[in-house]
């Protein structure tokens, strides 16, 4: 009986070693996933001039197209990056995992400065909620990806007026 327990515990032990490697996996795959994201919004090209299309893409490809509101974010973000130049920074604040579900509040910080010369910056700073699920990778089956599938608020992503 004593052995049994013995095993019983030693695999309950191994079972929350396992546990806590996968959410920090799960913790660092989502921040990488996140922070590529946030980054695609600054992205230049080696001119230095930003790749309107390609940091759509970018931005756009950490989300689920399954998304409701896919398509409202995509022109917001579309319009945003067309209009501005764009500054963009995230802290975590809180996150928890929840079954499949892996929910994540960040500190979102936008500078959105006018193309036009001497146009005028506009700051936003706001929580974002995040909530993400692993979903299949189109070039690598074996490997899923964190994906969002619901984001608050939208409108922090929508383009300000930046008339002067």
């Amino acid at each position: 009986m004593r052995a049994i327990v013995r095993n019983t515990a030693r695999s309950a032990a191994f079972l929350s070693i396992l546990a806590a490697f996968a959410s920090a996996d799960a913790h660092d795959d989502v921040l990488e996933t996140l922070t590529k994201m946030a980054a695609a919004l600054t992205e230049v090209n080696g001119d230095g001039v930003a790749s309107n299309s390609a940091n759509v893409a970018a931005f756009m490809s950490a989300v689920s197209k399954n998304m409701p509101d896919y398509d409202t974010l995509k022109n917001n973000v579309t319009a945003l990056v067309n209009n501005a130049e764009i500054s963009s920074s995230i802290e975590t604040l809180n996150e928890e995992t929840a079954g499949e579900a892996y929910k994540i509040d960040l500190d979102w910080l936008l500078e959105i400065r006018s193309l036009e010369q001497d146009g005028p910056l506009v700051r936003r700073r706001e929580v974002v909620h995040c909530e993400l699920r692993q979903e299949q990778n189109g070039k690598n089956k074996n490997k899923p990806r964190w994906k969002i599938v619901a984001l608050k608020p939208l409108d922090f992503f929508a383009p300000p007026s930046l008339a002067k």
